[in-house]
């Protein structure tokens, strides 16, 4: 066999990939659903929470989404792209899908923990310790001595308050995170089966090592074909979808939570539907696909996939 005819890439079929143009599409209609939402009204859970408090719950739980959606939103501009040349062809790879994955999935699942209490008390909680967090990881990135002190001082103050009142002060891993998002989202939403947690963590694990070039990734999450008797591997497409549907799935829980908390939901079900329209009308289609929305026979869909079993405030 010569060189030329060795293979190196493997087609992806529609369906294959379907799940991937989904999350393309989903995360930029969460980018203008959580843009397009204003700050929290009166009475709201966020407004009650923020009152008098220096941190913003309301700002950082938006932060944790808006990073979420730039990590798919990169994806989306890489797998469903709004134009391309018909001859294109796009050679897809693990490890960045893995990596914007475990990026979006990690950001996420910041939001949707803190959210994840009914306890205006437990949510603040939460709240504090992630900040905490953020303040060690900001001063250990500091270069100038006296800032450096000051962002200790800061930590050392808050952490004060907070043994004055009796709060319990621990620092959440990453993974105690994710499972607990996942948990969230399978536990609230009709079609939240995410796997076990078992699953969510191996498939954090194997995101995490792919971004950070790992060896067990690279060879437990490829397929094997044989060609002409000879053996060559290639990503495992399957494991792609995994992380980037988990990925997907915690954000889109974290926008609707967090419009909740805002206090916004009355007339969401309109907005999603509007915004919906607005970019089925710009993104390329398929040959046979109606020009609109609306001449989907089964759309709007009987009830939203994100209705949740227990939709309590």
């Amino acid at each position: 066999m010569e060189a030329d005819d060795v293979p190196n890439r493997i087609p992806i079929d529609r369906e294959q990939s379907r799940s991937w143009v989904e999350v393309a599409q989903s995360a930029r209609l969460m980018r203008d659903l959580l843009s397009e939402t204003p700050p929290a009204i009166g009475g709201s859970p966020f407004r009650v929470i923020d009152e008098q408090l220096p941190q913003s719950c309301e700002k950082w739980c938006r932060s944790y989404l808006s990073s979420a959606l730039e990590h798919l939103g990169m994806w989306a501009d890489f797998v469903a792209p709004l134009s391309f040349h018909p001859d294109t062809v796009v050679h897809h790879e693990a490890r960045p899908a893995q990596t914007l994955a475990r990026a979006a999935l990690e950001s996420a699942s910041q939001a949707v923990w803190v959210m994840a209490s009914r306890d205006p008390r437990e949510v603040l909680r939460r709240h504090l310790l992630l900040v905490l967090a953020d303040w060690a990881e900001q001063r250990k990135a500091e270069v100038h001595p006296e800032r450096k002190d000051a962002l200790k001082q800061q930590r050392l103050d808050l952490l004060e308050i907070l043994e004055s009142y009796g709060v319990k002060v621990d620092d959440p891993s990453y993974l105690t995170l994710v499972t607990a998002a996942a948990n969230e989202v399978r536990n609230h939403v009709s079609d939240g089966d995410l796997g076990n947690p078992a699953q969510v963590e191996r498939l954090w694990r194997a995101s995490a090592g792919s971004a950070h070039g790992k060896m067990w990734p690279s060879l437990e999450l490829r397929v094997s074909v044989e060609v002409d008797g000879r053996p060559y591997s290639f990503p495992d497409a399957d494991a792609m979808s995994a992380i980037l549907v988990l990925a997907d799935k915690v954000t889109q829980y974290g926008v609707f939570r967090f419009i909740d908390y805002a206090g916004h939901e009355p007339g969401l079900a309109e907005r999603l539907r509007a915004t919906a329209m607005r970019w089925y009308a710009r993104i390329p289609k398929v040959p046979g696909a109606p020009d609109r929305l609306d001449d989907l026979a089964d759309y709007p869909p009987a009830a939203t996939n994100f209705e949740t079993r227990d939709h309590r405030r």
